[in-house]
């Protein structure tokens, strides 16, 4: 069973997905929060597999939640879902850290099927705003975004070594190395850890032999 923690700030949202879950045979609703304070206590207590995760909140926000998450070196899986399809606040959820972005309005079994791919380490963008994710991360050139350290992550991951082996050779603990694989994925539009080491084959050893040049 994948448990699911479902935090949002309306009642009949939370019971709606708590039932959804429960119908689905495989995912369990293990508990729910209406707002960030709330959720960030119930994965400490609780730590789900996954959690589903509005971004309008009372309080701590959403996007909040998801950046103290990975500032705690915590890898839980974030599925956001949400109202809001501005290309800002999509970019915004997804460089904090979120593992998937899905608007309100998708399909019953769509949100089942996006929470079993987020759970088992993949990622899902909600087709309506995928289009201006992919346009972001073209316009602001992908490994510009990366940090000195996500670089020497994603040297390492391609040359294939696990999180394990990376977090030693970096002296950072495995939590930290799979967060920062996961704002690798995003900022550089892979959708798993083979592509990101494809990226990296061609825009880092492309990167390097510039500065050689020079």
């Amino acid at each position: 069973m994948i448990r699911v923690l479902v935090v949002d700030d309306h009642a009949v949202v939370r019971e709606g997905l708590r039932s959804l879950l429960s119908a689905s045979g495989d995912l369990e609703c293990i508990g729910t929060a209406g707002d960030g304070d709330g959720a960030m206590e119930l994965i400490r207590r609780l730590t789900p597999d996954l959690v589903m995760l509005d971004l309008a909140m009372p309080g701590q926000d959403g996007i909040s939640v998801i950046r103290r998450l990975r500032s705690n070196g915590d890898a839980v899986r974030v599925l956001v879902l949400s109202s809001y399809a501005e290309r800002p606040l999509v970019l915004e959820a997804l460089d904090a850290g979120a593992d998937g972005y899905l608007l309100k309005h998708t399909a019953a079994e769509a949100i089942l099927d996006a929470v079993r791919v987020v759970a088992a380490g993949g990622s899902t963008i909600d087709p309506q705003v995928a289009p201006a994710v992919l346009a972001a991360l073209r316009d602001r050139g992908q490994g510009d975004s990366l940090t000195e350290r996500e670089r020497e992550v994603l040297e390492l991951l391609r040359q294939g070594h696990s999180n394990k082996v990376i977090a030693r050779r970096l002296r950072i603990t495995e939590g930290t190395v799979k967060t920062h694989v996961t704002h690798i994925l995003h900022r550089v539009g892979a959708a798993d850890r083979t592509q990101a080491a494809l990226w990296a084959e061609r825009h880092l050893r492309r990167s390097r032999s510039d500065d050689g040049n020079h």
